[in-house]
Formats: structure tokens, sequence, C-alpha cells
């Protein structure tokens, strides 16, 4: 049983956007915000008896001939793969008369002119990719030719709104997809300002690679506990925290920050609040390193600060004496050797690698707070 448990939080991490439903074994989950899957697996991880539905929209996909395969992973692998490719697929050629691509290209000269963007397309106009938004190199457009002017929007560089999404679901000229997006932006402003200032002035550890489409920060809040801080992107003002770190320190931290929640100031940005908050004058920031993590803080059990995921160490145990820090993964494979560990309901018990007090922890939980991996939006 624990090994089958294993498996299927292995499954979960390496597919983060299905989710296991109250149901035992039945998994739901939206990929790439474009399609949802429907996925019933009594024998996890076999594939007999099992059922799966997978829409594009409201259209359904003919997928249930690829749980022919031995089991839920090699399935998963296959349906992403097939999934990846159908946009291609999807997407008709359409071929251009001379007035047409003139229009297109009359449209594209008024959009570098009023949005000063960096505009790409391919030999025969199928495809087009405008970038340089508000002169920011990372915010981006692609699209696809559905007629002689029209365009559908492919891929865009904004976090996952869900609105956002369906504006882009309809066909229209490049103008108006521009537009479009140029006012999310503007939407957007308070979002990224928020998100800028914690880059600037915090100590991030995740994400390793920021990018315009991650809504959340883990910085450091000292040697021993992170705070993970998640933004709604239209909502500057709703803002999620979630605490790592030792069982005494992070409950006194994350009572007083339920206390003085109802004391958040709307006109301060979210650094300022939270300041205020946890009664600080600021975070720690990033100290350069001279190009090697040895001058880090390196994890008890590899030795290393980062290790193959390009993770640095997070979790350590509760004795305040013990002032050793490790990777959860390292961790993880570590009670997974002891003879005497143990898994309650997700939560993980066994003895720290030095000091041998008991540490309990959902490794599960953590990894998803984490969040290791992404999808890209669409």
């Amino acid at each position: 049983m624990e090994e089958i448990e294993m498996r299927k939080a292995n499954f979960l991490q390496k597919y983060p956007f299905l989710v296991e439903t109250s149901a035992k074994n039945r998994f739901i989950g939206c990929y790439n915000s474009k399609f949802t899957i429907h996925l019933a697996l009594p024998a996890f991880p076999e594939t007999d008896r099992s059922s799966v539905g997978v829409f594009h929209g409201i259209e359904p996909l003919d997928v249930q001939s690829m749980l022919k395969t031995a089991d839920a992973f090699e399935f998963m692998d296959s349906l992403l793969q097939f999934l990846d490719s159908y946009q291609e697929k999807s997407v008709k050629q359409v071929d251009m008369n001379v007035d047409s691509v003139l229009k297109v290209f009359q449209q594209l000269e008024s959009v570098k002119r009023d949005h000063g963007c960096k505009i790409f397309t391919n030999s025969d106009v199928s495809k087009l990719k405008l970038s340089g938004f508000k002169s920011i190199d990372a915010h981006y457009l692609e699209m696809v030719r559905i007629s002689d002017i029209d365009f559908q929007v492919t891929s865009h560089s904004l976090p996952d709104l869900g609105s956002s999404v369906e504006l882009f679901k309809w066909h229209a000229s490049p103008a108006a997809h521009a537009v479009s997006f140029v006012q999310i932006l503007d939407q957007l402003e308070e979002f990224y300002s928020n998100l800028h200032t914690l880059d600037e002035l915090c100590h991030v550890v995740e994400p390793v690679n920021v990018d315009t489409r991650s809504t959340w920060r883990i910085i450091k809040f000292n040697q021993k506990v992170f705070l993970k801080i998640t933004l709604h992107p239209l909502q500057p003002a709703s803002v999620v925290v979630a605490f790592l770190g030792p069982t005494i320190e992070i409950e006194y931290l994350r009572e007083l920050y339920n206390a003085k929640l109802d004391d958040w100031d709307p006109e301060s940005d979210v650094y300022t609040n939270l300041l205020r908050i946890f009664e600080i004058m600021a975070f720690p920031m990033r100290i350069e390193l001279t190009g090697k993590d040895d001058e880090a803080i390196q994890c008890g059990i590899c030795m290393s600060y980062r290790d193959d995921q390009n993770k640095i160490p997070i979790i350590s145990c509760d004795n305040e004496k013990c002032s050793l820090i490790f990777h959860i993964g390292c961790l993880k494979e570590w009670f997974m050797s002891l003879k005497d560990s143990r898994t309650f309901f997700a939560i993980s018990v066994g003895t720290c690698p030095y000091c041998k007090q008991k540490v309990s922890s959902s490794f599960d939980e953590l990894l998803n707070n984490l969040d290791l991996n992404r999808t890209n939006p669409t």
C-alpha cells in the first residue's frame, strides 16, 4: 500500500496539473489551459478497467485507445505528446491574396506604431509574434492566421488569469488582439510592481527563473523559515502567505500574520504591509555569491547548495539547537531509508539525520508549495 501511495505521489508530482478527487484514484486537471482531463484509474498504477475523458473546450477528443499502455505514467506521456501536437493539426492553412497580405502588414505597422512592439512573422504570414509590449521584451503574443485577416492567439506571456484566456479565444485582427493584450497589462501594473519589489528587496529562492507568468515568490525570512507569497494578478489586495520552516517558529508567525491581517493597508504595497505585520525593518536580501554555491548554506545530507532540480535547502527539524537544513528531496529519501519511518495520511515521520529528533513533514504539500513543475498558459 505504501509503495502505491508513493507512486501516486510521484505521479501527481510529474503531472502537477492533475489533482485527485474525493473518489479514490480519480483525477481531474486542465493541461495548458486548453484541455480538460478526467481520468479514472481504479487499479492504479495499472490501466486495467480505466477510463479517460479529454475535452478541448467543449469538443471531446478520442483518446480512450491510449489506455492500452502498461501503466498510468506511459499513458500520460502518450496523452501529453498527443495534446502538444493537437494545436498544430487543428490549425488550417489559409491561402492569402495580395490584398489580404497588404491589409495585414498595414495593421502590423499600426500595431508597431501604437504599442512600440517588435513584430516577427514567417514568409507566408501564417504565424505572428508580437513582443516588447511596454518596453518589456518578456511580454509577447503569438498568433496563427485563421482567415484572410483574422488571427487566433496560441500563446502569450500573461499569468493564468482565466479571463484573459477567454479574451483570446475569439478570432480577430492582430491590432484588436494587441489592444486587448495592452489593456490587460494595464490592469496588471500593480501586480507586476509588487512582484518586482519583492525581487529587488528580498532574497527570492523560488522560482529560480522568474518570468511574467509566475504569481508567487518564496522568500527567505531567516535561516530556517521561508514565506511563500502568492498574489492574485487582478486583485492586488488578495495575498496568500504560506509558511515553511520549524513548527514553533511558523506557528508564531502564522498567528502574528492572522492577528494583524485586518490592518492591511490597501494604499501600501505588499512588501511594506508584510514588514508592518511581522514588525521588522527589512527582509533578508540576496547575497551575491562569487560564482560558486560553496559559500551558501549547504544541504546537511548531500552537502550541496542546489540539488539536481536546482532547488535549495528549505526544510529543517524542530530542534532549535540543530542548525542544519535540507533539500526536501534529500530528506524524503533519508526517511525512506529508515526502517522505523512511517507515513500517515501523507504525513511522513522520521528522525533528523544529525540530532535524531523526530521530524514530521508533508513532503507532497511542500513540493506543491514549491510548485516544482509548471504548465504553460495559452
